[in-house]
């Protein structure tokens, strides 16, 4: 073989690797670019979205907390004027909404529920599915969740979520906004027909529904691992209910 054509064998496959290289680098790079974006996107997800949220699960926990603890419904729906009758069920409907509204909103952005190796993310969506659990459960195998009261299934937690928001479906709608659709949307308002129907029995019944129970400490769970350092609700105002045995 000649000296040439020895070269010309070397030069070629120099710049076959070459080439081979320059493809897998820029394969590579293509990868680390769009683990990059995605990640970025599930910052800046959480960081527009982790303060409603929290807000949403406190304000709910807060309601159960005072139901239970303190006897709001009977104060306020069974004993109160017309107004305070109102407020009792409408309030308590709009924060369940709101917090199935909050969940939804993560739920369709950025692909939420696969986002990869995050374990803070895996955490919140394990959070989330434990809540959805208290209020899927009809009481097979478990005689605490008998009662029957609060029972929200699946499909029904994210059709609330869905009518809770927004024409663009960026956040929920607000307290008036809710009110005025209860009152003169039928269609919005027999979603909430059955939660309604709850609201009542509980304000006459001698005890208290251990899915409330239940459901006030699975929404301090995602508290506690949304606010660690308690920086948005310290440690005083995170009281926990306690179990049915204990009261």
């Amino acid at each position: 073989m000649s000296t040439e054509l020895i070269v010309a064998s070397l030069s070629g496959a120099v710049a076959l690797g070459s080439a081979w290289f320059t493809a897998r680098s820029g394969r590579r790079q293509a990868l680390l670019a769009h683990e990059l974006e995605s990640r970025t996107a599930q910052q800046d997800l959480m960081g527009r979205h982790r303060d409603p949220l929290l807000w949403a699960a406190y304000d709910l926990q807060s309601r159960l907390y005072n139901i239970v603890d303190r006897g709001f419904l009977q104060m306020y729906l069974r004993d109160g004027s017309s107004r305070e009758r109102a407020y009792a069920r409408r309030s308590t409907l709009h924060v369940l909404g709101e917090y199935l509204g909050r969940v939804e909103i993560l739920r369709r952005g950025v692909q939420f529920l696969d986002l990869g190796d995050s374990t803070v993310n895996r955490r919140i969506v394990g959070h989330f599915t434990a809540i959805s659990n208290v209020l899927n459960n009809d009481g097979g195998g478990n005689t605490r969740f008998l009662d029957g009261h609060f029972v929200i299934f699946r499909s029904d937690q994210r059709a609330i979520g869905e009518l809770m928001l927004t024409a663009d479906g960026t956040s929920c709608l607000g307290y008036v906004e809710f009110c005025r659709r209860l009152d003169e949307d039928p269609e919005f308002a027999e979603w909430f027909g059955p939660l309604s129907d709850s609201l009542e029995a509980v304000a006459r019944a001698q005890g208290v529904p251990y899915r409330l129970i239940a459901l006030q400490h699975a929404l301090m769970n995602l508290i506690d691992l949304l606010d660690p350092r308690a920086e948005r609700f310290p440690d005083h105002r995170r009281s926990r209910l306690g179990r049915p045995s204990e009261r």
